[in-house]
């Protein structure tokens, strides 16, 4: 009797062992890697259904081709990529309807951790578009800057040039290339970009 108390207690032992190793193994299963994306506007308010695509680099996030991830924003301002690669992306966040987007801090400078939570606030910007037309009487080309950084080498007569553009003030500058006599004309004009709205600058 006492022998058969001895081979059940053995039996209940090993089983149980059996479920605690079984548990223990199904624990160890990895944490997904979660990548997720904050959008506020310039008040710190959350921004709904803006538009986040992920690229690998910065020549498709600036061509905006090539997206490799795309999702929107919830309710709350924040979208969440789950199980992505480990790797460094560049990532466009927009809204088109009303006009905001990321000019800056436009990729993760680490590579995204796998099987963990990373976190990324983005204050977006509003923005409106920028043309900018060589109506020159002499049809003239010009070089033209834009805040002090070259925009094109040379926009010839009739020929115009548009650029979405953060709300606020901002330069054109126009440098003539031809038909001058002494020295080209330098023609620097202060323009005012307004949230939603189209904003045109001619040249000369």
């Amino acid at each position: 009797m006492k022998l058969l108390k001895t081979i059940l207690r053995l039996c209940v032992t090993l089983i149980s062992l059996s479920v605690i190793s079984s548990c223990a193994k199904h624990n160890t299963t990895p944490a997904p890697t979660y990548f997720s994306i904050y959008c506020v506007d310039d008040l710190n308010n959350p921004l709904p259904g803006v538009t986040v695509n992920l690229f690998n680099d910065s020549t498709d996030w600036a061509g905006v081709s090539n997206i490799i991830y795309t999702a929107k924003t919830n309710d709350s301002g924040r979208v969440t990529f789950v199980n992505i690669p480990s790797q460094v992306y560049y990532f466009q966040c927009i809204d088109t309807a009303n006009c905001y987007q990321n000019f800056t801090g436009y990729f993760n400078a680490n590579p995204v951790p796998q099987n963990q939570v990373t976190k990324v606030s983005l204050t977006l910007s509003g923005y409106g578009s920028l043309t900018i037309t060589n109506t020159s009487s002499a049809k003239n080309p010009y070089q033209v800057k834009l805040n002090g950084k070259v925009l094109t080498s040379s926009l010839a007569y009739g020929q115009s040039i548009i650029k979405r553009m953060p709300i606020g003030g901002c330069t054109v500058e126009a440098v003539q290339l031809k038909g001058f006599i002494n020295a080209p004309a330098d023609i620097v004009y202060g323009v005012n970009i307004n949230q939603c709205q189209p904003t045109v600058q001619n040249i000369p």
